[in-house]
């Protein structure tokens, strides 16, 4: 198999040899398959395919941290520390192991 190479919704398959070109190419590639041969009796199958998908939007929230939680005043603190340190941000105290951290999600 050569490369394939996408145009619009075409898409294009190099099958090697040209024996049975276009019915090997519809056998892969369902009835939109038309496999033609060149000069060189290679055999190249054009078949309707997906669009390509857009690329994934970022993600909207970022997260980031802003130490450990204050035992005695908890998720307010953290809060009030995520706000201070990131615009639009919100913060609550989460355990890891022995130790709770600050963990802080604001907008990216």
């Amino acid at each position: 198999m050569l490369e394939n190479k996408v145009n619009a919704n075409v898409c294009s398959e190099g099958l090697g040899i040209c024996n049975q070109c276009d019915e090997r190419c519809k056998a892969r590639h369902g009835p939109t398959g038309q496999g033609m041969c060149d000069r060189y009796n290679l055999c190249t199958c054009n078949y309707i395919c997906a669009p390509v998908p857009p690329p994934p939007s970022p993600p909207t929230h970022c997260s980031g941290g802003a130490g450990l939680c204050d035992t005695r005043c908890g998720n307010p603190c953290c809060n009030q520390s995520c706000a201070q340190k990131y615009p639009g941000g919100v913060g609550f105290c989460d355990s890891l192991a022995h130790t709770v951290l600050c963990k802080c999600q604001y907008p990216c």
